[in-house]
């Protein structure tokens, strides 16, 4: 339906020499249309006031025969659309599937998407939970509009996280050993104070920092001293790693690791020294930022090790090895930014394939409303995994509270899981969010239960009426209420197309199925559906309430949100 009236639009601008991208304001006040076409960003292209544009296009376009447009007026500087909601209806309702709102505009297109990258022996924190929804969710709305999308997580298993860890660990050996017939939950609690032990331990002295150095020394050599018990603890964190992504709904297609790309990140940085792309500095090997109004940075230390920096270009270089993507979407957060710009710079340059087609989506910090920013250094950090637990616990509460039925384990999954999901993804990607319990898991207001119970009262409406195979997309009068139902409903497939372009934000859906809930709500308080009293009116607005059910369950499976049937 939009591309018919931008078809149209577009070829009005084209008629008075403008080439621009269309978009579209609200309106808010129905009487004055339902649709607007504002003329401000023409004004300098014309040199004509956004009034005057306005009048001319709104001049040209009433002589037109736009499909579902009944009136065209200029408005000030806009251009309003008034709409058929009869026509509007009945292309909806022939169009309206479990598919509705998915393209193919991406297709032929590879993708891939890298995020979750908890470290191993370390605690799976906040960060790595708002990552790993967020990432899950960007994967689904890019398979949504065609293209392939490889799901990749990278974890780094050397460094001076595991040398940590690790002086932590053999300084509590015998525990360590003790801990090996406990529950994996206990294990890597275990590594969790083991970290903090050896963070803390770091941060004392200079004795103290070569202390810890020299297991770093150890895991990059992968001295026989210390391999059997880096294995196993590694072992034990990505087993747990696992049960994560086996609960969120996510499953990796390939998992990287920092211990298979740092030798090949030593060697692309000799190469390019070789070449000229990097200088020494102090023994240690940079990169001068600072030519290309960036800042500078160490790829090889003094010692020759590599650092991220260097690691991320061998691990770049692979993904292109194995999997030829037209785009590599780094999906890690908003502090790395100036990060990623230094590491894109270097490799464009040493790896030139990669030019233009590595993009890194900033994500917010995740935080408890009302609790300072923790820190797994100091071993008080309030871990991902336990935020989930405690949702769970939470949601468990309130349905139990339900006297009426008793909620399998299945729902109050699903319930949990919306709550966490939604509150994560109803702001943009780039913004910091504010966790909130109460908020999180009502069953009203903006929150994934509100939503899922939205579609259960839908579809509880849906069973009682029984048969509803057969569709009607007419009526004598459309009231108010369903055509806004009916206007958002049109809107959903520009939604899921807007979500998948740059800057890539999952939360443009989100808000729209709040919105499109809150429509249903108003409509549902003034329009009954059962209890019409008009057969051809009753069997509309079951038709039209099933296609909200399509979209609204549809849109949730692209923030990896499951629908329930009751609640």
């Amino acid at each position: 339906m939009m591309h018919d009236i931008r078809k149209a639009l577009k070829a009005a601008l084209t008629d008075i020499g403008i080439d621009g991208d269309i978009s579209f304001s609200p309106v808010p006040n129905p009487e004055i249309g339902d649709l607007a076409f504002p003329c401000f960003s023409l004004a300098k292209v014309r040199q004509s006031s956004p009034a005057d544009i306005a009048l001319s296009l709104a001049t040209d376009l009433s002589q037109k025969d736009i499909p579902f447009v009944l009136n065209i007026q200029a408005a000030g500087p806009y251009v309003n659309f008034f709409l058929d909601p009869q026509a509007i209806a009945t292309h909806l309702f022939s169009h309206i599937t479990s598919s509705y709102g998915s393209h193919k505009t991406g297709k032929g297109e590879r993708f891939v998407v890298e995020y979750g990258c908890p470290n191993p022996m370390k605690a799976f924190h906040l960060g790595h939970l708002k990552n790993l929804i967020t990432g899950e969710s960007v994967c689904r709305v890019f398979s949504n509009v065609g293209r392939e999308v490889i799901r990749v997580n990278y974890q780094g298993d050397v460094g001076m996280h595991i040398a940590k860890s690790l002086w932590g660990i053999f300084d509590w050996i015998d525990e360590f050993h003790a801990y090996k017939e406990k529950p994996l939950q206990e294990r890597v609690e275990f590594l969790g104070r083991a970290y903090a032990h050896g963070a803390q331990h770091f941060e004392k002295g200079v004795k103290e920092k070569e202390d810890v150095v020299l297991y770093n020394e150890k895991v990059y050599t992968k001295d026989a001293s210390i391999q059997e018990v880096y294995d196993l603890a590694r072992s034990w964190s990505l087993s747990y790693f696992d049960t994560i992504y086996s609960k969120l709904g996510s499953c990796f297609d390939r998992l990287y690791f920092e211990s298979e790309v740092f030798e090949r990140g030593v060697a692309l940085v000799s190469e390019g020294l070789e070449k000229g792309i990097f200088t020494k500095s102090d023994g240690a090997v940079i990169y001068e930022g600072s030519k290309h109004d960036l800042h500078d940075r160490v790829f090889l230390n003094s010692k020759g090790f590599p650092t991220y920096e260097a690691k991320d270009l061998a691990l770049a270089e692979m993904h292109f090895a194995d999997f030829s993507p037209h785009k590599v979407v780094h999906v890690v957060g908003k502090e790395q930014t100036e990060y990623f710009k230094v590491v894109f710079s270097a490799l464009s340059q040493l790896v030139p394939q990669t030019t233009g087609k590595e993009y890194h989506l900033p994500g917010g910090y995740l935080q408890l409303k009302g609790d300072k920013k923790m820190s797994s250094r100091l071993g008080n950090i309030i871990t991902g995994d336990a935020l989930i637990f405690e949702v769970e616990k939470k949601v468990r509460e309130i349905m139990s509270g339900d006297l009426d039925r008793a909620y399998s384990e299945d729902v109050l999954q699903k319930v949990s899981t919306s709550a966490l999901k939604y509150a994560m993804l109803k702001s943009d990607v780039s913004q910091d969010v504010a966790f909130d319990m109460e908020t999180s898991v009502s069953t009203s207001g903006e929150s994934g239960p509100y939503l899922l119970y939205i579609v259960a009262r839908i579809n509880s409406i849906l069973r009682k009426a029984g048969d509803v195979s057969s569709i009607s997309d007419s009526v004598e009068e459309i009231t108010v209420e369903e055509k806004q139902l009916l206007l958002k409903l049109s809107r959903y497939p520009d939604v899921t197309l807007a979500a998948a372009a740059i800057p890539y934000d999952p939360s443009k859906i989100s808000r729209y199925l709040f919105d499109l809930a809150q429509s249903f709500n108003a409509f549902y308080h003034v329009c009954p559906v059962l209890q019409a009293k008009d057969a051809d009116v009753r069997l509309f607005r079951l038709t039209l309430i099933k296609a909200i059910s399509h979209v609204m369950t549809h849109g949730l499976a692209l923030l990896g949100i499951e629908t329930v049937e009751e609640m």
